[in-house]
């Protein structure tokens, strides 16, 4: 008996968060729900899903604030920035998607809303260079998130980046065995998934590699050498693209 109430109780649970999640996709023009396979695994690209609404403020709480630049990697159909907006916020909104179908419907959804901005492209080549907040949903593999950390790294370190948010975050230690990064976990309750909250180290004491970095007059980004082979990947995906 005890069991039955648990899964019935479970179930009602389930059914409310699903209405909720189709109101708000509604709100903002479409619904946003399901799983859609990607055409980039042999890029270290996970499929796109969206995350439950009743996640969002667990995952943020009140750290943003009204300077903050939002920057979605992997903003897939959306949903996030929905509930950005959803809140009321009018920071400047950025979202990076590399699947061009996927990518193209978000931005026509969105499109009357003037602080949004949705990117086509590799977020390692479109990390906005004013972006304070970045969120991602587990959306790559693990040499792509080490490839990512040292794009990031000039963006914490020469830039106004104060904080990543990691949903989800299955390759965290690719930060976490990083010295120059503090990275807090948390688990959230069930059915939600772990976080992490990502800082770059500011105690001058600890920064390593920083000397690799290049000036704010410089445009080139490190990636390491132990990454080159998703470079010549993404490389062979653009020529494939033209």
């Amino acid at each position: 008996m005890r069991n039955l109430r648990q899964a019935l109780t479970s179930l009602v649970s389930g059914g409310k968060r699903l209405l909720r999640n189709v109101f708000l996709d509604f709100r903002y023009g479409a619904f946003l729900g399901g799983a859609r396979k990607t055409r980039y695994a042999h890029l270290g690209i996970a499929d796109t899903a969206s995350t439950d609404y009743a996640a969002f403020p667990f995952i943020f709480g009140d750290a943003i604030q009204n300077f903050d630049v939002l920057v979605d990697i992997g903003c897939g159909k959306g949903r996030v920035i929905n509930w950005w907006l959803n809140r009321g916020l009018r920071n400047e909104m950025i979202g990076i998607e590399l699947d061009e179908t996927i990518a193209k419907k978000t931005r026509r959804r969105l499109q009357r809303y003037k602080n949004v901005k949705i990117i086509c492209g590799d977020a390692l080549d479109h990390l906005p260079e004013n972006g304070t907040l970045f969120y991602l949903y587990n959306p790559f593999n693990k040499p792509w998130v080490a490839a990512l950390k040292a794009r990031l790294e000039v963006l914490f370190t020469h830039r106004a980046a104060r904080m990543i948010f990691y949903y989800n975050c299955v390759h965290v230690d690719v930060f976490k065995n990083d010295p120059n990064w503090i990275v807090e976990e948390t688990e959230l309750a069930q059915p939600f998934h772990r976080l992490a909250v990502v800082r770059r180290r500011t105690d001058n004491a600890f920064l390593q590699h920083d000397s690799d970095l290049p000036s704010r007059g410089e445009k080139s980004w490190p990636v390491h050498r132990e990454h080159d082979h998703l470079q010549k990947s993404r490389l062979t995906h653009r020529r494939t693209l033209v």
